[in-house]
């Protein structure tokens, strides 16, 4: 009995860890864009705009994928999901280079937007699928941190890249990369499948069952049903639909042009702008336990970390219009705070607040949402910031963040009260 349950231990893990590569390497196959944009830029080729919509096509298209791939990621086997996603991202990533005109990139990227929606819904879903409440939240939180990360190594690699050769191996090298980590998620996921048995039956599985054997049950199943459907169309959820939009805007709009806003603002190299760009992903690290530690220990109610962060990020904005953002190491300073925050928000509002739907068995269905609308957010922010930039200047795409981190503030307070009422206990703490 012992041996058996370590070895099942062993592979709840060995499902972290999986889930932790496949997750952390799509970065790798999403952020060389951004991270080779400077460098695409000073061939001369491009403009901003032109590249800040090749940008937004990946967004958008990875932002209309998300909620069909929550509805299917509850149906289909998550195993065949995710490898699909990542052969697919592999494919597009290895044939960019060769796309050659702007609207050629600009369809590949959206196809590859499309291909990586595919795979976050359904391993979410996989996870609490397979492992108990408090456990899947440890996973999913780790998992939070592989976005960071991947950032982190994807400018690195990029920056060396830049150095010795051209932007083509950006998008090469993490082609490669995704192929082998598609290998490694069917070969591991299968074995974790046939040794970790998936928990008991929804609720609304077992309900219907027992529907059919008496009337009492049916009723008690219409009850839950319509709890459900209270929380999941609820206020206080729709004002956080709104907050994660937002935070697309800002987390992933700020990702694709930091490197280009320190090359211009401040004549860098373009490698040396992308090396600078390394220190956001490790300091924003910190936004997800803090995030964490937040909603736990104190507040107990994500909008009210959400509203927390939103209002931080907006006094850093203040300060980078002022004084603060003339200098080269204070503006990285204070872009490393936003991000952190903007990694907090979304680790409140896209990992964790999905976990509440759980019992309803929406956890796709709502993770997908909430990612839909957070990439949708950063398709607007490819596109509005990149002509922003173009036509207004730096002045004025400033003020439009500070617009974004102050409405982001505005609906996450007014989400507190009615988002307290509908949420549940996700770590799996209470005994009643």
């Amino acid at each position: 009995m012992v041996r058996d349950r370590e070895q099942t231990g062993g592979r709840v893990i060995l499902l972290g860890a999986v889930c932790w590569i496949t997750y952390f390497s799509i970065y790798l196959g999403r952020l060389n864009f951004s991270a080779g944009m400077s460098g695409m830029l000073q061939t001369g080729l491009w403009e901003k705009g032109q590249l800040g919509s090749v940008a937004a096509a990946f967004y958008l298209a990875y932002g209309i994928g998300q909620y069909p791939s929550g509805l299917l990621g509850d149906r289909i086997p998550a195993r065949w999901m995710v490898g699909a996603g990542l052969l697919g991202s592999s494919l597009v990533n290895i044939l960019f280079p060769a796309a050659g005109t702007v609207s050629g990139m600009r369809g590949m990227w959206f196809v590859n937007g499309l291909l990586q929606a595919m795979i976050w819904p359904p391993m979410v879903r996989l996870v609490t699928s397979r492992v108990n409440a408090g456990c899947s939240v440890r996973i999913i939180l780790l998992l939070s941190f592989s976005s960071p990360a991947g950032m982190l190594c994807t400018y690195l690699a990029s920056a060396v890249i830049l150095q010795m050769g051209s932007w083509e191996w950006c998008f090469l090298s993490a082609g490669i990369w995704l192929a082998g980590v598609a290998v490694l998620w069917f070969v591991l996921t299968a074995a974790v499948e046939r040794t970790v048995p998936p928990r008991e039956k929804e609720p609304r599985q077992r309900d219907a069952s027992h529907n059919r054997s008496n009337q009492n049950n049916r009723n008690k199943w219409n009850k839950w049903n319509n709890r459900k459907k209270t929380a999941v169309l609820s206020p206080g959820l729709l004002c956080l639909t709104m907050a994660a939009f937002l935070q697309g805007i800002l987390k992933d709009g700020l990702t694709t042009w930091i490197p280009t806003y320190l090359t211009e603002k401040f004549t860098l190299p373009a490698s040396f702008a992308v090396l600078l760009t390394m220190v956001l992903p490790v300091v924003s690290l910190c936004g997800i336990p803090a995030a964490q530690t937040a909603n736990r220990r104190f507040f107990q109610n994500e909008a009210v970390v959400g509203a927390i962060c939103y209002l931080l990020s907006l006094g850093s904005f203040l300060c980078m219009l002022g004084e603060g953002g003339n200098s080269l190491y204070g503006t990285v300073i204070l872009f490393a705070m936003v991000t952190s925050m903007m990694v907090a928000v979304n680790t409140v509002l896209v990992s964790l607040l999905p976990l509440h739907f759980g019992k309803e068995g929406r956890v796709a269905t709502v993770s997908g949402m909430m990612n839909a609308v957070t990439y949708l957010g950063s398709a607007a922010a490819s596109v509005l910031f990149g002509y922003t930039m173009e036509y207004a200047g730096w002045k004025d795409t400033q003020t439009v963040w500070c617009v974004c981190a102050a409405a982001g503030g505005f609906f996450c307070m007014g989400a507190i009260r009615n988002w307290k009422r509908n949420r549940k206990d996700i770590y799996g703490e209470r005994t009643d």
